[in-house]
């Protein structure tokens, strides 16, 4: 259910798009260079298909979390690291689904482990794993910022 390394450079952006190209937004362009942003149409169907999996991976993952008591802040991390490289309608639209996704799982863990002895439970059985999980992800966003900022899709 939650493999989030399958999907190489693009599960790097977190759940932002895929694409990263131009130059940091901070930066004033060059005569003669423009400055681009992607969006959903600079993917395939498939690279969509994947953002949309790993969007509900990760508001899984981070549902949990919360949950657990530890609060990741994906949303905000995600948008500092590919804010400048993907449209920001774009961005919208994936944390708009990401966080509708992650109150509907935030709410499934809530109704089913509710109570203080099932959720102790369920925290502690999830503990090493969710370590791990938000190491791999703030390793995918700091990979990300990188990449923005270091315009490798350029």
């Amino acid at each position: 259910m939650l493999r989030v390394r399958y999907l190489g450079w693009c599960a790097t952006i977190a759940f932002a798009l895929i694409a990263l190209t131009a130059a940091r937004a901070d930066n004033a362009p060059s005569p003669g260079i423009v400055q681009v942003k992607l969006g959903f149409s600079s993917m395939s169907k498939e690279e969509r298909a994947n953002l949309w999996k790993m969007v509900d991976q990760y508001a899984t993952i981070d549902a949990l979390q919360e949950f657990c008591g530890k609060r990741l802040n994906l949303q905000r991390r995600a948008w500092r690291a590919v804010g400048a490289c993907v449209e920001r309608r774009a961005l919208k639209h994936v944390f708009s689904v990401f966080r509708s996704k992650k109150a509907k799982y935030l709410k499934a863990w809530e109704e089913l482990h509710g109570e203080p002895e099932k959720k102790k439970a369920l925290c502690e059985q999830f503990r090493l794993k969710l370590i791990e999980y938000s190491k791999i992800m703030s390793g995918q966003i700091s990979e990300a910022a990188n990449m923005c900022r270091n315009c490798f899709f350029c």
